[in-house]
């Protein structure tokens, strides 16, 4: 959807797509902090949004299968579904992670998700 997050406040951004954002993410930025975010996506894809592995099976930043990002998605922010988690933009990537961690805590990323709860 063009929708702009809340760190792009720029020109390009209306008000009704920052709205949109805030209300669909809002409910999940207490879940994880901006920085154990970051944690998690660097140990994760070494900080690349757009990170497939090896296998072409795990995807983004935050290492998404297609079938977890589609479930995920399909709960908390249906118009994801079918999006390729690598080609998703960032805030996008994010708003997702904190859902997933919301449902699942560390689980689904149990070697990096450890650090985070460290």
């Amino acid at each position: 959807t063009g929708v702009c997050a809340l760190v792009l406040l720029t020109s390009a951004c209306t008000p009704e797509q920052m709205a949109f954002f805030r209300a669909t993410s809002e409910p999940y930025e207490d879940v994880l902090s901006p920085d154990q975010l970051h944690t998690l996506r660097v140990c994760e894809s070494t900080d690349n949004y757009g990170a497939v592995d090896r296998t072409g099976s795990f995807r983004g930043a935050y290492q998404f299968t297609r079938s977890t990002w589609d479930s995920v998605a399909s709960r908390h922010f249906e118009w994801l579904v079918g999006v390729d988690p690598a080609a998703a933009e960032f805030w996008w990537q994010d708003a997702m992670a904190r859902a997933l961690w919301a449902e699942s805590g560390s689980s689904p990323w149990p070697t990096c998700g450890r650090q985070v709860t460290a």
